[in-house]
């Protein structure tokens, strides 16, 4: 077409027609700004045809990757409930004769009471869009600011667990030194790490629960608990999130 224009061009300054040649050179122009807009135009389709297939590759990446999340809190659900139950089971040996001569049921609740488990979310896809900033081809908002909530209330979350957990820590040591965790800790050894010296000695549990020593022990077991609860209805309001979140992605991603 171009060509056919200045061929047009060529002749009619050779016939000397100026008018007539000012018309082709304004329409050679005029069409090769439409080529470059046309050019601009399917690069910019191609350049977000790529964001759109990199955000759905994202999107799948952050909807396995919560999905991680839910799985781990579920089962720390589970040992949480476990954790509970021990530490109401210790309390409840110096009241209950069927509790406190069972040493095979004592053991296996002191063990259950002593550690605290932790969460670590998978934030694999999450820290890959933050650094690379690709967190932006999120193209929705409010699906890329309730991404960045998830992981926020995650890391402020797991920073006051931390400290919970290693108060917990602490008073299981405390806890211990009233207990016979010689015995009870062979239950979860391997067989070539056993030292047991003695049988179970479960003594403890029958005390007086009007004595010091008891009382001391209620109250150590007693801020464990507490502060199991508190972990226990944090993990319970980040999987409730986390299922949230991977049902709003869920469904934004196949409306793509």
């Amino acid at each position: 077409m171009i060509k056919f224009f200045r061929k047009i061009r060529q002749k009619t300054l050779a016939e000397n027609k100026i008018s007539k040649y000012l018309m082709y050179v304004t329409g050679e122009i005029i069409l090769i700004v439409i080529g470059i807009l046309i050019a601009l135009q399917i690069n910019n389709w191609s350049e977000q045809n790529k964001k759109d297939q990199e955000e759905k590759i994202l999107l799948s990446g952050l909807i396995q990757n919560i999905d991680q999340d839910i799985i781990s809190l579920k089962v720390l659900k589970e040992k949480d409930s476990l954790y509970l139950i021990a530490n109401k089971t210790l309390l409840s040996a110096f009241k209950n004769d069927s509790i406190r001569v069972n040493k095979s049921f004592l053991k296996l609740n002191i063990i259950n009471g002593s550690f605290s488990p932790s969460f670590n979310p998978t934030q694999t896809i999450f820290n890959e869009m933050k650094f690379s900033g690709k967190i932006n081809y999120i193209s929705a908002d409010s699906i890329r600011n309730k991404i960045q909530k998830y992981y926020d209330n995650s890391i402020s979350t797991l920073d006051v667990l931390e400290t919970n957990e290693k108060l917990i820590h602490e008073l299981s040591i405390s806890i211990g030194r009233y207990l016979d965790l010689n015995s009870t800790f062979q239950l979860i050894l391997p067989e070539h790490a056993k030292i047991e010296l003695d049988e179970f000695d479960n003594s403890f549990f029958n005390e007086s629960i009007t004595s010091e020593k008891v009382k001391e022990f209620s109250d150590l077991i007693t801020t464990r608990q507490v502060l199991m609860v508190f972990i226990d209805d944090a993990y319970k309001g980040l999987l409730q999130e986390g299922i949230k979140l991977k049902q709003d992605l869920t469904e934004y991603l196949n409306a793509k």
